[in-house]
C-alpha cells in the first residue's frame, strides 16, 4: 500500500513544482529605449492571469493577457523610468531609458509659429536681433513701444491659420491637423520629448497636396533643430528605393535630431525624436 501511495505523491509534487515554475514574468532584456515614440516591451505571463504594470511607483494600468503574453508600451520621458509587472505571484522590473527631448513644449510653438508667419509674410520680421544695439540707450517709452509691437507680432502669430496650440496636453496624443498633415506630440512635465507627423500616401502622389505636407514637414523640422532640406532629400532617396508599401526606412539624423520614417498601407508615419 505505502509503495503504491509514493508515486501518486511524487506526482502531486511535481506537478506543484511545475505550477510554481510558471508563476513568473519574463521580458527579453531589462533595459529598454524608444523606438520613435514610445519604448514597446513585450514578455510572457502566467496563463489566465491578470497583469498590471506600475511606472515609477505612482501610475498602475492593466494589461491584456493573449494566453500568456503581452505587449505594453511606455512613453519616454526626460527620465529613466522603471516599470514593474506583477502577475498572481511573480513580477518583472525594466528600465525605460530617458529622452533627451526638445525642451519646453510652449516655447517650441511659438518658434514654429513666428517662422510660419515670416515664411507667410515675409515683410513680418522679429526687430529684436536688429534693435538690440539701440535697446540699451532707448527710453522707456520706446522699450515699452518695442514690448508692444512684439507682443502684437506673438498675437499673430499665434492666430494665424496653422499656427500651433501655446499650450499641450500631457502624453501622447494629436495636438493638430495643417491641411492633410495630422501632428501628434509626446509632452511630459510640459517639455516637448517627440513628434509625429501623420499623411496620407495617397497626399504624396498630388503635386498640390505633396506640396503643402512638405512645407509642414519642414517647419516643423527646421524648429526642431534639424536641415530640412537634407532630412527631405534623404526621404525622397528612400522613397524612391522602397519596394513595398509597407516598409520601415532607415533612420534620417540631421543635428543630432533622429527621423524614423514607416508605412501603412494607407498613411506615412515620420517620428522625430532626439
Amino acid at each position: 500500500m505505502f509503495k503504491k501511495i509514493l508515486p501518486v505523491i511524487a506526482v502531486f509534487g511535481m506537478a506543484l513544482l511545475a505550477g510554481c515554475g510558471q508563476q513568473k514574468i519574463t521580458t527579453p532584456q531589462r533595459h529598454y529605449a524608444a523606438d520613435g515614440m514610445v519604448a514597446v516591451v513585450k514578455g510572457t505571463a502566467p496563463h489566465n492571469e491578470k497583469i498590471t504594470a506600475t511606472i515609477a511607483g505612482k501610475k498602475t494600468e492593466k494589461i491584456t493577457n493573449h494566453d500568456g503574453n503581452f505587449v505594453y508600451t511606455v512613453a519616454p520621458t526626460t527620465q529613466a523610468q522603471q516599470v514593474v509587472f506583477h502577475s498572481g505571484s511573480a513580477k518583472r522590473a525594466i528600465t525605460v531609458a530617458a529622452s533627451a527631448g526638445f525642451g519646453q513644449y510652449a516655447a517650441f510653438a511659438q518658434k514654429y509659429n513666428f517662422i510660419l508667419l515670416q515664411m507667410n509674410n515675409p515683410q513680418k520680421k522679429d526687430t529684436s536681433a536688429q534693435n538690440s544695439s539701440s535697446t540699451q540707450a532707448s527710453t522707456p517709452a520706446a522699450k515699452q513701444a518695442e514690448a508692444a509691437m512684439k507682443a502684437q507680432m506673438a498675437q499673430a502669430a499665434n492666430q494665424q491659420k496653422g499656427a500651433l496650440p501655446l499650450t499641450a496636453a500631457e502624453g501622447i496624443h494629436n495636438l493638430a491637423t495643417i491641411g492633410q498633415t495630422v501632428v501628434r506630440v509626446n509632452v511630459q512635465d510640459k517639455q516637448l520629448i517627440g513628434l509625429t507627423t501623420i499623411v496620407p500616401t495617397s497626399v504624396l502622389k498630388n503635386k498640390k497636396e505633396a506640396a503643402s505636407f512638405i512645407t509642414t514637414f519642414s517647419l516643423i523640422a527646421s524648429t526642431m533643430g534639424a536641415d530640412a532640406k537634407n532630412v527631405l532629400k534623404d526621404f525622397q532617396k528612400q522613397q524612391k528605393d522602397a519596394q513595398s508599401s509597407q516598409t520601415t526606412m532607415k533612420t534620417i539624423v540631421s543635428k543630432n535630431v533622429h527621423f524614423n520614417i514607416g508605412f501603412s498601407p494607407t498613411k506615412l508615419y515620420i517620428y522625430i525624436t532626439r
